[in-house]
């Protein structure tokens, strides 16, 4: 038996095709393994996440290692791999075999020419349902569901597109089937994934996200469903169906809003489609209906052409909104983009941009967990600590909550908030 190591880069959506694919050769016999111990398999696929640059780069700097000492080591980059970037993981090595995102189920295939010293390259756009493929999961009660492909958008700093094309819904009854058969399987949670879940039946001419997530729900078992990430564009279009299905029972009050600026001429250079008072709005309504939402999001600093007076906009934004979560990125050139052609901020200025924002956020998010001291919740585990017999749970806001005793994951038990920190809370058992 051949013996096959996976390395996962990115979100959700790329643990979701790791996971397809570790379960298609698993059924085809082959042990596979998520692991960073490359010297110990046949075969290394590289499942990447081209979104951001330091995430490449980790990528291919990883594939020279292994190329250098282990020159006969097979290899195959999957996922999220743009045209462009072919060259580059081409010129480390010639017989790299290439499956991007569009042939997550010709992995087998990919494996057996690559072993067999006929490296392939699936490269051709497609459009399959991603939906009802063996899985190995990650995390045994997290059934991480893609609810489509690609992007209505074409953001000037983002090479997605280039990948995955358009907006493709998948058929809801296949999702709905897809999240039955998870509760079966004893999955509690149902994460819906995507690169825009607002966008979900976009395609088919309305926004179709409250009502899945309403049929989900209707689903028998206990169980929590996370919504994930949504752009304000469609947001807009469906804010209230929205709140009323966060206020369900099996669904995590939580939300995932990128709003990348908070200068709406930085906003028009992305091709974002919506103005940073919109996306205010979104949230003030959101923490009106629901005070006790979880709202993460994304900002990209040092956008082409950011000026002191526009960065100043997107720090007030954030000061005002005061998401829980905030993921920073520096701006970094995608091959292929149009970002990449414009007038560059210097490395110096973004990085000082990048470690004000990191300070704000701190204080927010510390301010906010501060509120949930000496209340009482009941957490989902979904997650052992690294070190100890740490446990960590999520209550109804999807707070993390450390809990230092030994718990049976899937189990939900009481606490109560004993102390806040920058990234979770810490729970003792009631």
């Amino acid at each position: 038996m051949q013996k096959v190591i996976m390395k996962t880069y990115g979100c959700s959506n790329n643990i979701a095709e790791s996971e397809m694919m570790m379960g298609l050769l698993t059924k085809e016999g082959y042990i596979v393994e998520e692991s960073e111990n490359y010297n110990k398999g046949d075969a290394v696929i590289f499942n990447m996440c081209s979104v951001k640059g330091p995430s490449v780069t980790q990528c291919l700097t990883q594939i020279k290692k292994i190329k250098t000492n282990y020159p006969n080591k097979k290899i195959i980059v999957a996922g999220c791999v743009p045209l462009q970037l072919i060259p580059d993981i081409k010129n480390i090595s010639e017989d790299i075999s290439i499956v991007n995102t569009s042939h997550v189920d010709k992995i087998k295939q990919a494996l057996e020419q690559t072993l067999d010293h006929n490296p392939v390259e699936y490269k051709k756009f497609a459009r399959p349902i991603k939906l009802g493929f063996p899985r190995v999961r990650k995390n045994p009660i997290v059934s991480i569901i893609p609810i489509l492909q690609g992007c209505n958008d074409f953001c000037t700093y983002c090479s997605t597109k280039l990948v995955k094309g358009n907006t493709f819904s998948y058929p809801e009854s296949m999702i709905v089937r897809e999240a039955m058969k998870s509760v079966k399987e004893g999955c509690k949670e149902i994460w819906l994934t995507s690169q825009d879940n607002g966008a979900y039946q976009t395609d088919n001419g309305y926004v179709g996200l409250p009502e899945l997530i309403k049929k989900i729900a209707m689903i028998n078992g206990m169980f929590y469903i996370r919504v994930g990430m949504a752009n304000p564009t469609y947001l807009l279009q469906c804010l209230q169906p929205i709140i009323e299905i966060l206020k369900h029972d099996k669904v995590y009050t939580f939300l995932h809003i990128p709003f990348q600026s908070g200068n709406n001429e930085i906003l028009k250079g992305m091709k974002r489609r919506y103005t940073a008072l919109q996306y205010k709005e979104i949230v003030e309504k959101l923490k009106k209906e629901l005070p006790d939402i979880t709202i993460a999001s994304d900002v990209i600093v040092g956008f082409p052409g950011e000026t002191d007076e526009q960065f100043q906009d997107t720090y007030d934004l954030i000061k005002e909104t005061k998401p829980d979560k905030l993921h920073i990125s520096r701006f970094q050139a995608r091959p292929g983009t149009k970002a990449a052609h414009m007038k560059q901020v210097p490395d110096k200025i973004i990085k000082e941009r990048s470690r004000k924002i990191t300070t704000l956020f701190k204080e927010i998010s510390l301010d906010l967990n501060k509120k949930w001291i000496n209340k009482e919740c009941y957490i989902l585990i979904d997650e052992h600590g690294q070190k100890g017999n740490d446990s960590i749970g999520r209550n109804i806001s999807y707070k993390q909550v450390v809990v230092k005793e030994k718990i049976e994951l899937g189990s939900i038990v009481k606490v109560k908030i004993k102390e806040a920190r920058i990234f979770d809370l810490v729970g003792e058992l009631i």
